[in-house]
């Protein structure tokens, strides 16, 4: 395991600060938001089957800035904090071949085509100043991505209502996959630019969002552990590429919505696999493949719809009992050693801070151990304390 030298430590200037004095005097209209980064109580690969996620904010948050330019380019310059730098400029009509460059590039063409942004717009200054690494499974490039979205937004009538909220959310993520190679998780978004300081409920049935309290209540802290950070994990993005085409492509077959809707559906699909391989389609996924991942995801929503149950109703047993149960079989990488060590080491539950996408833990630790246990960890570790957040905000 990778030695954690110094423990993870933020600026003492807030990033609103710290992007306000970073971006351009280019004398043109500065608009500047915020946004928290998120952690995943459970549920992270259930959106496309209709699913239940159970999130939340994090103090932690990056800050955007932006303003326009008349020379038809984008620049964007960004920092993390672990002292990570990247600075681009691109014309505004051309694709760019890296990969961030890509994804705000995207970004900011899904605004305008979805009349967010004005169709005049002919170029930006972009700046970014993060607190959240990338690495601890806090959705740092989603907190970026929230607080561009909504200071380019700023200025939009409705940007502090909760529909413009949901549809700010749903263009981040709709950009997202457009134009990233990164796994997509959409709750990230929704819980950024609309959650509060405890858990987000997002039920991808109905696409509602509502709350339940923080599992602080129950006498515990949150740790993010890590074994490294700064760099994103992408061991699973192919698997979980695949299955979340898989489960679009059996929507469209039996005409849902979502395959939570579809009464049998374990069974149903496999059916339907098995004629379209019986067929001659080779894309077909193995008939075992599509079963597991169909059961995976029924389980999983049950467990989410379980753990929201607990939080709202107190009991906290039932929550640790359901956060430590192992899942159905799922084919991704989890970093399953770093889970004992943390239980090991007196978490009273720990489980993957996002299965397949992240290879950080999220440990919960009693109170009065809390101290100790964090820096046990961090002579090994990447420690990161998971304390409650608040949603984006345009920074006045």
């Amino acid at each position: 395991m990778a030695v954690c030298k110094t423990p993870f430590e933020t600026p003492s200037q807030s990033p609103v600060q710290r992007v306000r004095a970073a971006h351009p005097s280019s004398g043109g209209d500065v608009q500047v938001a915020s946004a928290p980064g998120t952690w995943v109580l459970l549920g992270e690969n259930v959106d496309h089957f209709g699913g239940v996620t159970l999130a939340g904010t994090v103090a932690l948050r990056a800050a955007a800035a932006v303003s326009p330019r008349e020379d038809n380019l984008i620049s964007i310059s960004a920092r993390g904090p672990l002292g990570q730098e990247f600075a681009v400029q691109m014309p505004y009509d051309d694709t760019p071949a890296d990969g961030l460059a890509r994804r705000w590039w995207g970004l900011v063409h899904t605004l305008v085509q979805r009349q967010v942004l004005s169709r005049d717009t002919a170029g930006l200054d972009i700046t970014v100043e993060s607190d959240v690494p990338v690495g601890a499974g806090l959705g740092a490039l989603y907190a970026a991505d929230a607080a561009i979205a909504l200071a380019l937004a700023a200025g939009h009538d409705d940007v502090d209502t909760a529909p413009f909220r949901a549809r700010l959310a749903e263009i981040c993520s709709h950009a997202v996959t457009s134009y990233s190679s990164l796994i997509v998780l959409r709750a990230r978004h929704s819980v950024a630019l609309r959650g509060a300081d405890g858990v987000s409920v997002v039920d991808y049935a109905d696409g509602s969002l509502t709350q339940a309290p923080p599992p602080s209540h129950h006498g515990v802290r949150v740790f993010s552990l890590a074994e490294g950070l700064g760099e994103p994990f992408v061991q699973s993005r192919k698997e979980i590429a695949e299955r979340r085409a898989f489960i679009d492509a059996a929507c469209t077959n039996f005409g849902v919505a979502s395959l939570r809707q579809l009464p049998e559906a374990s069974a149903r699909v496999v059916q339907w696999i098995e004629a379209r391989r019986s067929a001659g389609d080779e894309m077909a996924p193995e008939p075992e493949v599509a079963r597991r991942w169909v059961q995976f995801c029924e389980s999983e929503t049950l467990r989410s719809l379980a753990a929201a149950k607990a939080l709202r109703s107190r009991r906290a047993n039932e929550l640790f009992t359901l956060l430590n149960s192992p899942a159905e079989p799922h084919d991704l990488a989890t970093p399953d050693a770093l889970v004992a060590l943390a239980r090991e080491r007196g978490a009273v539950s720990a489980r993957p801070a996002a299965t397949g996408t992240s290879n950080a833990v999220i440990a919960f630790v009693p109170v009065q151990d809390a101290d100790e246990f964090a820096a046990a960890m961090a002579r090994e570790l990447e420690v990161v304390e998971v304390t409650a957040g608040e949603p984006a905000r345009v920074e006045g």
